[in-house]
């Protein structure tokens, strides 16, 4: 419960404005699926949709990096999404490195007016999955020393927050390698143990 001088001072600072805005959400997910979880067999294409959720604010632009771990991809491309009076790569083209798995320099950002609030698809990201199936490919997307600009301002800051959603991708067998496999276990779960002195 608020005593009245700890009630006098948040009413302030809510009439000021200092109060930190909500945490603004940059994240992955499958474009075809919409989700942020989800499967693939080895050398299968996927596209990777980075949204911005503004919690409330408007959207000034980002900038922006993404890191893949947990086995090798190749990233192939990516593609701004045409977004009403955002121009992209004024810091420069983004920067692709399939080796180490990071991709850096994704940007956009508006010299008039903002975006309004709301959830935004800012970019399209093309990867081929090289990882053996049995393991899971992490992609992240961060801010390496870049920001996002929201709320009129660029977060994070003081008065700022960004959360991240990444995407998680399970490599699974080709339907073939599947099929084989499951037709070898189906052998093995029918053939019956023969022991000596036993008629089979």
């Amino acid at each position: 419960m608020f005593s009245r001088s700890k009630l006098a001072i948040y009413l302030l600072l809510l009439s000021l404005g200092s109060l930190p805005a909500s945490a603004a959400i940059i994240g992955l997910r499958d474009a075809a699926t919409q989700s942020s979880v989800f499967s693939a067999a080895p050398g299968t294409s996927i596209d990777l949709e980075v949204y911005v959720d503004t919690e409330g604010e408007s959207l000034e632009g980002y900038h922006i990096g993404i890191d893949f771990a947990g086995g090798p991809v190749t990233i192939q491309g990516t593609t701004h999404q045409a977004l009403p009076g955002l121009f992209p790569d004024l810091f420069g083209a983004p920067l692709i490195d399939s080796g180490a798995g990071t991709i850096r320099l994704l940007n956009q950002t508006t010299f008039t007016t903002p975006l309004g609030a709301g959830q935004y698809v800012v970019e399209v990201i093309t990867v081929q999955l090289d990882a053996v199936f049995g393991t899971f490919v992490t992609v992240d997307p961060g801010l390496f020393g870049e920001v996002l600009g929201i709320g009129g301002g660029a977060c994070p800051s003081g008065s700022c927050s960004v959360s991240f959603v990444g995407a998680q991708i399970e490599v699974i067998p080709e339907p073939g390698t599947a099929l084989l496999i499951g037709v070898g276990l189906l052998g093995l779960a029918l053939r019956r143990p023969s022991f000596p002195g036993t008629q089979s």
